[in-house]
């Protein structure tokens, strides 16, 4: 049922989903129990705990972090190159809401991961970049292994835990990224990119599907969601090519990297620039003040941004000892 709601799901968002088929033992990842989960985990201590899994049996467990205090709502099974992994939802009190005072403007590159209003600077790590010549050398010894040999399973392997230990460098760097910025303010005002879009560009979807942007912005929303703090959400349009000093717009070629306004005389980096109108389309729109129509922005849009994720559900995930290492 969970696959075809998905699929359906997709599709009404316009993506062209593969239909949902029969997985057989080999080929299924994960499995999720919802209603039963409190009921599934035994012995709870500080580090380790045991969870009953049905037809399977007990299975000794060990927390990556303290669970929460909370209502257990569903326990999550899933296999992964490195072995298995338990996620744990838990249902938590809401966060005490911030009030507003401090406004950060977010802008996302390639050459810095991140530039805000204040001209911090987060350097883009390049995770998939680094590792990129490593991961070819796997991938070839990989195509001349015999399909169905074991040597060729062992190969398998050892390209799917470089793939990720890749993506859990990318997450623990997003993390802490966002972690920092939310340290800084109250509010966090991001675009609203269009990813699928911007992959499109053949020339830079490699450096941007590197970067993750897309993630990156659901875990800023995720922590501000926990910490009580508001994500704002504004349209993209001029974001660069505006001044932050006059509203004159400036045309400038994605090449050119300094904007120079010939109207006022500022001279800024081009993605400070555009996080200082990330941050003012932001505050003009939780002041209600009317935007330029270059920016594009309704108060309806900022509404619908500033819903955040459910902040009531945090996931911890301890690993059961054992499982496939």
């Amino acid at each position: 049922d969970k696959a075809y709601q998905a699929f359906f799901r997709r599709v009404k968002t316009g993506d062209e989903p593969g239909f949902p088929r029969f997985k057989g033992e080999g080929r299924y990842r994960s499995m999720t129990f919802s209603h039963l989960a409190k009921r599934l985990i035994r012995n709870v201590h500080r580090k380790y705990a045991r969870i009953v899994v049905p037809k399977v049996g007990h299975l000794k467990i060990r927390y990556h972090r303290p669970l929460p205090d909370g209502k257990i709502k569903t326990l999550t099974i899933s296999k992964k190159a490195s072995g298995w992994y338990a996620t744990i939802v838990v249902e938590v009190p809401d966060p005490v809401e911030v009030p507003v005072e401090t406004t950060l403007g977010v802008d996302v590159g390639l050459n810095s991961f991140v530039v805000d209003s204040d001209g911090e600077r987060i350097p883009n790590p390049r995770h998939f970049r680094k590792a990129e010549k490593k991961l070819v050398k796997h991938q070839r010894v990989l195509s001349r292994r015999k399909k169905g040999s074991n040597r060729r399973a062992k190969q398998r392997e050892i390209v799917a835990r470089t793939h990720e230990q890749i993506a859990n460098q990318r997450r623990d760097f997003q993390f802490k990224a966002a972690h920092r910025l939310l340290l800084r303010c109250d509010e966090v005002a991001v675009e609203d990119l269009k990813i699928k879009n911007l992959l499109k560009n053949h020339h830079l979807a490699k450096s941007i599907s590197d970067a993750g942007w897309g993630s990156f912005r659901l875990k800023l929303q995720s922590k501000a969601a926990s910490a009580g703090k508001q994500f704002t959400k504004v349209k993209p349009h001029h974001t660069s090519q505006k001044c932050s000093g006059c509203n004159e717009v400036v045309p400038k070629k994605l090449s050119i990297r300094t904007h120079d306004c010939s109207s006022c005389g500022l001279v800024i980096d081009r993605d400070h620039n555009a996080a200082i109108n990330i941050k003012k389309a932001a505050v003009a729109l939780r002041g209600g003040a009317v935007v330029t129509n270059t920016l594009e922005i309704s108060a309806q849009t900022g509404t619908e941004a500033r819903n955040p994720i459910n902040p009531r559900e945090r996931a911890t995930s301890p690993v059961p000892s054992g499982w496939g290492n």
